[in-house]
């Protein structure tokens, strides 16, 4: 049984028929990402590490149940992994991010947070004009203020009343700026134990285009190797 390939192959050569290389089939079932609705999970989760489940559920348009199976399964496969936080379980891509950071990101994932650390970027505020900048009672930003000052997201001085960036976002900022290389490579390797066998065609500023094989063809993929927010925030 084991020669009979090669007795094959040589008897086509015998008769002039083309004989194709040897090459490894792809194991069936063997990457998960072929499937479409999975792959445009995993790109959200490399874009906004940090995002609980309902609120993927909420911006991709898919239902609850559905995406639950889908993360599931790309949690087994090694390809995202969740981590809880507070009482939601923050999603990310495996290798993407560290436990602290992504404490973080989740934070920053929440738009009210993010808009704060948007106003104070510009200049220092006291509680009374972030909230007139941002149009919502002072009240209604107590929560996010208190929780970005305990992770040290902003700061303030004893001395005075305004809020100012803190030390850890601008780590977080630098953090990111300073480790592309490596998550563009750790983001290769996931994509090739999927069985993908990737192929980084062009950049665009952090964004990758990246060919794939597919069952019948080559599949090109856009992946953000910097979170959404760490770019909104950085620029």
């Amino acid at each position: 049984m084991a020669g009979k390939p090669k007795l094959g192959s040589a008897f086509r050569r015998a008769v002039g028929e083309p004989v194709l290389p040897d090459v490894a089939p792809r194991p069936p079932g063997v990457s998960v990402l072929l499937n479409e609705r999975r792959r445009k999970v995993f790109l959200a989760v490399l874009d906004r590490p940090g995002i609980h489940l309902r609120e993927l559920a909420r911006s991709l348009g898919i239902p609850l149940q559905s995406l639950s199976w889908h993360v599931e399964i790309l949690k087994t496969s090694g390809l995202l992994a969740s981590t809880r936080i507070g009482k939601f379980a923050a999603l990310s891509v495996t290798g993407q991010v560290h436990a602290e950071a992504l404490r973080d990101l989740a934070l920053l994932d929440v738009v009210k947070n993010a808009a704060i650390i948007r106003v104070l970027q510009r200049k220092s505020r006291s509680r009374s004009q972030v909230s007139g900048d941002l149009k919502v009672y002072p009240q209604a930003l107590d929560p996010s203020l208190r929780s970005l000052f305990t992770r040290g997201l902003i700061a303030r001085d004893p001395g005075r009343v305004e809020f100012e960036i803190g030390p850890r976002m601008r780590e977080i900022l630098e953090e990111f700026r300073d480790t592309e290389n490596a998550r563009e490579g750790r983001l290769l390797e996931l994509l090739a134990h999927d069985g993908l066998q990737p192929s980084v065609l062009g950049r665009e500023g952090t964004k990758l285009e990246i060919e794939v094989n597919g069952a019948r063809k080559r599949i090109r993929i856009a992946a953000q190797i910097v979170p959404h927010v760490v770019r909104v925030l950085g620029k």
